[in-house]
């Protein structure tokens, strides 16, 4: 299990990618089947509303749903938990990102994967967001980043 506030290098976390994978996939498939279903719950409900003695199709379908959906987000917590014990925080679920924080010269930053990337590339400061990600490699080459939290590149 790994505290919060553990920094951990580039080589720590593309270590950890293998199960940061699945965890995401799972979180990113759920999430999504999450938002369909609440979207079309939403509109069932508007179109068939429940009148309580209506035996109907839908009013069975919205019951059905609204039984099952606090249980999918309650995995999706913990898939999310998960994530957190192994150094993560998950910050967009649609895209599968995910930060871990890291250390450059002293200073907090979040070393930011994203789903379909093979390894770390990027890291930024404070919230994420993608324009604020910057290149690991960028900060490699002009010696930000210390070498052995990072892969080395080829000169």
């Amino acid at each position: 299990m790994v505290a919060e506030e553990t920094m951990l290098t580039i080589e720590a976390v593309n270590q950890r990618l293998p199960l940061v994978r699945t965890i995401v996939r799972d979180i990113m498939e759920l999430s999504r089947d999450i938002a369909v279903r609440k979207q079309r719950l939403s509109s069932l409900r508007e179109r068939y509303p429940i009148t309580g003695g209506d035996d109907s199709v839908y009013e069975q379908e919205v019951l059905q749903m609204e039984a099952e959906l606090p249980r999918d987000e309650v995995r999706l917590d913990e898939y999310v938990r998960e994530l957190h014990q192994i150094g993560g925080r998950l910050t967009d679920a649609q895209l599968g990102t995910v930060d871990f924080p890291s250390d450059m010269d002293g200073e907090k930053i979040w070393l930011c994967w994203q789903s379909d990337e093979p390894e770390v590339l990027c890291w930024h400061r404070g919230d994420c967001d993608k324009n604020n990600r910057v290149s690991v490699y960028h900060e490699l080459s002009s010696g930000g980043y210390p070498a052995e939290n990072g892969r080395q590149q080829d000169a």
